[in-house]
């Protein structure tokens, strides 16, 4: 599929919730040697209640993007539920007034939330955060889209990006969060926000494959 409409975005995103619930505890046991621990159990509850808030609904795409990411929001609160959440909302933003969604505004979804993400966290690529994932993986997107790529060609390239961007999370030193206090001891682990980036985007490509 080339695009994605209303009944299709439901339907990923109740995929997506899925798939946290099943990677709960790999993505705690990441987070448990750098952070605190429950990473996985935070996005798993977060992926939960935006699917709990679409189910019954009958929406368009934007409508549907708008009020996952803002169900993710309201549930986990603190620092991670505006990350992630943004990430839908934004892609939301870029689909208003659109019968389907597309390449153009999934590029445009997902650079509009690596800038929120940046702005709300302060992060740069090399902080060893989520934005090590999220910022090859809309290079890609937008190399994708300027050379009249396919969603499908498009979103393989993304995935491999978002791969090889949590494998560079590995040997560096944290700046941000609580493991930027292990300095050292962080290396050697890989990112849990930018791995739970990665797993978003693998669902994604995997979803349009069918």
């Amino acid at each position: 599929m080339n695009t994605l409409k209303p009944k299709e975005v439901k339907e990923l995103l109740l995929v997506l919730s899925k798939v946290f619930q099943e990677k709960m505890e790999e993505l705690s046991e990441y987070d448990s040697v750098i952070g605190d621990g429950d990473h996985g159990v935070t996005m798993a509850r977060g992926f939960k209640a935006g699917a709990e808030k679409i189910s019954d609904l009958d929406e368009d795409v934007n409508g549907y993007f708008k009020k996952f990411g803002r169900a993710l929001i309201a549930e986990l609160g603190g620092a991670i539920g505006p990350l992630f959440g943004s990430v839908f909302t934004e892609i939301a933003k870029a689909c208003k007034g659109e019968e389907e969604i597309g390449l153009c505004n999934i590029v445009n979804g997902f650079e509009g939330a690596q800038n929120k993400i940046m702005e709300l966290g302060g992060a740069k690529v090399g902080d060893k955060t989520m934005v090590d994932a999220i910022a090859p993986t809309v290079e890609s997107l937008k190399e994708s889209l300027k050379n009249n790529l396919s969603l499908k060609e498009a979103m393989e390239l993304a995935e491999k990006k978002a791969d090889e961007g949590v494998k560079s999370t590995i040997p560096l030193i944290a700046k941000r969060g609580r493991s930027k206090f292990l300095q050292e001891k962080a290396i050697g682990h890989q990112d849990a926000g930018a791995t739970s980036f990665y797993y978003l985007i693998k669902t994604f490509n995997k979803y349009i494959d069918k």
